[in-house]
């Protein structure tokens, strides 16, 4: 009885190794890996610009525009994220103020003194005499990576002298993995605006110095020995990123060279921290038990893992006019009464809406035609195929004032320095005065500089007794007000971010004030407001008194 109970034991461990052997590609024909990174480049700068170096990839390999980046969007923790298999809740790299000399959550487990071990140092430990290089734009890139793991380690000045760099040192040396890393479209992001003209230019320069490189591969003994990865460190929204909407967290990923599919559309979740297990699957290293990061293994040849859900076709959603700019959100101010306008840029599908801010569905009005409001209206609509919705939601606040109506909201500039968190005001002068329809920072944008501060004031009528929820949408740090006490903090030296807070308000009227600071570069703030019956949206003039 022990013999046939060891017999059937010994059966089924081989039958479960012949599982795994059958499924198991062989790569020893992968000798280098390429990863290039684009600080701050989207999926929407690829579709827009003129990119026929990324389109090349694309179309010789596999790829997805649908990899998500980790929370928050910001540079030094998705760069962590990308070369050490983890998200920030492991590596510890929770914002780019991180140091190893000045951090708060320690990483999990160390390679070196407070870091967490990287694919560098992965490939120093099990590739005898490995030849691996970094080649970073971004300075700050190099102090998240082991420095003894790495044979070539250099930080050019600009763009070009990366371009060339790599080039140089992928033709001389042939490393079995480059790290590459350029800056300038996350520069054309913060100065310009994500979506702009000027952002778009950057792309189609980072797609040419994209091709410098893939040259320098294609040229070298190790052209058909490679594979590359092409991805981001997060996106952009208007003038910044570090917050979580879709426009920040996605990003490109893009696998072209030995044993990669031809072509092919990857449709399962990609996550930054899978980039590292990639390259180790690829080069056929052992991962850390410590990561959590997944080899994405259907972008080679002989995998095709599956289960129940896939990601579905995305089709673009309903653009209202006016439409979004930069951190403009779509709609806008408008007097006696403002036109509705959605246009389907998948022209298929039809267009489902509503008008009190609830989610479309596929009982929603059907879009015809334009049509008018004389109210402050929030619209939400929606494509949908086949009786479901087949697209994100898109929506638009529309504020409507009457003719002679006056600002009724007062604001105060002040021009100061150094600011990284919202500077108490009371002692200080304005360097200027005025007064505004709303509270935001469309209407005195050309006021605004580098380290300003601003002080908003006005009074809010609440016509029914309730729970009110506030909300601050800022870049850099806002704090919003109601009766003296702080409801809405969302201070700090960041990217568009929102935060909220609730208060009991009976009837009656309340100071409201609003403080909202600028370190640099592009800055935005707008302000909403929802309590039962008023659904979330920007505070209209309305229901300001001066």
């Amino acid at each position: 009885m022990k013999y046939i109970k060891n017999r059937i034991i010994i059966i089924a461990i081989f039958s479960l190794w012949s599982c795994f052997s059958q499924n198991k590609k062989d790569f020893s024909g992968i000798k280098h890996v390429v990863i290039i990174g684009f600080d701050g480049l989207s999926p929407n700068g690829i579709e827009n610009a003129e990119t026929p170096n990324f389109d090349k990839l694309i179309k010789e390999g596999a790829s997805t525009m649908h990899a998500r980046s980790v929370l928050p969007s910001s540079s030094s923790t998705n760069w962590a994220s990308m070369i050490m298999g983890v998200g920030p809740e492991q590596h510890g790299i929770t914002s780019n103020d991180w140091e190893k000399n000045n951090f708060i959550l320690p990483a999990v487990v160390q390679g070196e003194d407070f870091l967490f071990p990287t694919i560098f140092r992965l490939i120093h430990i099990q590739v005898k005499n490995a030849e691996i290089g970094a080649i970073y734009h971004w300075s700050g890139f190099g102090r998240l990576f082991e420095k003894n793991a790495v044979t070539y380690d250099i930080n050019p000045e600009t763009e070009d002298e990366t371009a060339l760099k790599a080039s140089a040192y992928i033709k001389s040396k042939q490393p079995i993995f480059t790290f590459v890393h350029f800056d300038h479209v996350d520069h054309a992001g913060h100065e310009y605006g994500h979506g702009s003209p000027e952002y778009y230019k950057a792309v189609e320069k980072a797609d040419a110095l994209l091709g410098q490189v893939m040259q320098a591969i294609t040229s070298s003994a190790m052209a058909n020995e490679t594979v590359v990865i092409v991805s981001a460190d997060h996106g952009g929204l208007g003038k910044g990123h570090g917050g979580e909407s879709l426009q920040e967290v996605e990003i490109p990923f893009i696998v072209w060279g030995k044993s990669v599919k031809k072509n092919y559309t990857i449709d399962y979740p990609v996550y930054q921290y899978d980039n590292a297990a990639t390259v180790a699957f690829a080069l056929g290293l052992k991962m850390p038990m410590a990561c959590i990061g997944r080899p994405v293994k259907n972008a080679f040849e002989g995998y095709n893992d599956q289960d129940d859900y896939p990601m579905a076709k995305r089709f673009k959603e309903p653009v209202i006019l006016p439409k979004a700019v930069l951190s403009k959100r779509a709609g806008g101010l408008f007097t006696n009464q403002a036109e509705v306008i959605i246009e389907n840029p998948d022209k298929e599908g039809e267009i489902r809406y509503t008008t009190d801010g609830t989610m479309p569905s596929v009982k929603s009005l059907l879009y015809k035609s334009p049509f008018k409001t004389d109210k402050n209206t929030v619209v939400k609509s929606a494509l949908f195929k086949n009786g479901s919705i087949a697209s994100l939601v898109s929506e638009a606040f529309f504020r409507v004032i009457p003719t002679g109506f006056q600002p009724p909201v007062s604001y105060e500039i002040f021009y100061l320095s150094n600011l990284s968190g919202v500077p108490f005001l009371d002692n200080l002068s304005p360097n200027e005065k005025g007064s505004c329809f709303e509270i935001s920072s469309e209407e005195i944008n050309q006021k605004i500089k580098d380290n300003t501060a601003v002080r908003f004031k006005t009074t809010i009528t609440i016509e029914k007794e309730g729970v009110y929820k506030f909300y601050t949408r800022s870049d850099d740090g806002s704090i919003l007000r109601v009766n003296n006490q702080v409801v809405a903090n969302n201070d700090g030296d960041h990217g568009i971010i929102e935060k909220s807070g609730e208060i009991s308000l009976k009837t009656g009227v309340y100071p409201l004030e609003v403080l909202w600071f600028n370190g640099g570069g592009g800055g935005w703030l707008d302000v909403y407001y929802e309590t039962a019956g008023i659904p979330k949206q920007i505070m209209p003039p309305s229901v300001f008194k001066p």
